[in-house]
């Protein structure tokens, strides 16, 4: 899931949404159980305590194993108060074949995402050592069907170069507000639909709200490395 941008009030409201109830009706839409869940970021809108405790609680004990990667509007501070520390790199064995890697890219005081080289050092260092497939989960996509810098990652070209001929198989993002995928040298990159609202890119205003409904992804991890994807929409 991504970009739920949750605010301290469940009952509140922003552009004519409400973060919380759409959230909730994401998570009734999902199987009962999963192995494991990923917020891809703007947990919250707010920046506050409250909505970290909001967002807890209507996550909590759908999956065996949570996790939450900051965007550009979540609070470190206060994310990591409520969810757990808030790490740059996470690498978080899945199975004997999978394993999960989270790269914070929140970039203080921009709307785009940056990696740090001492970051993305470490990362190509797992990258080169691990021996199971990898997924990678971060906010900003690497590659954005957005074409605004404010919409992706920035410096995303080096990232892509330690991606190459390596042993990651997917990489989720969300930030645009919009499903999509696409494949690179190999690798499956897919961003996640809001369980907030949908944007649509490159028009006038350029963030228009489509009026679909609150999404997520569901993904299936073969041991051989295939990745399925289907997305699960939520409905009153």
């Amino acid at each position: 899931m991504s970009d739920t941008h949750l605010l301290s009030d469940p009952s509140a409201q922003a552009w004519g949404h409400n973060p919380a109830e759409n959230l909730a009706l994401v998570m009734n839409a999902l199987p009962a159980h999963v192995d494991v869940m990923v917020v891809t970021g703007d947990v919250v809108q707010d920046g506050s305590v409250e909505a970290y405790r909001l967002a807890q609680t209507l996550i909590e004990g759908r999956a065996t194993h949570t996790y939450f990667v900051p965007g550009n509007h979540d609070d470190r501070d206060a994310m990591g108060a409520v969810l757990g520390p808030v790490e740059d790199l996470r690498v978080t064995p899945l199975s004997d074949r999978w394993t999960l890697v989270s790269v914070n890219t929140q970039w203080l005081g921009h709307d785009a995402g940056y990696i740090p080289v001492e970051t993305l050092d470490r990362l190509r260092q797992h990258v080169e050592q691990v021996k199971t497939h990898l997924a990678l989960c971060m906010h900003h996509p690497p590659i954005s069907p957005c074409a605004q810098p404010e919409c992706g990652l920035m410096g995303s070209d080096r990232l892509l170069r330690a991606l190459r001929n390596g042993p990651v198989r997917v990489v989720l993002s969300g930030h645009v507000h919009q499903k999509f995928q696409t494949t690179r040298d190999g690798v499956t990159f897919l961003g996640a639909p809001s369980t907030f609202r949908q944007l649509r890119h490159g028009q006038h205003p350029h963030y228009t709200d489509t009026g679909e409904p609150p999404a997520a992804q569901l993904l299936r991890l073969h041991d051989n490395g295939d990745v399925e994807c289907r997305y699960v929409t939520g409905r009153r």
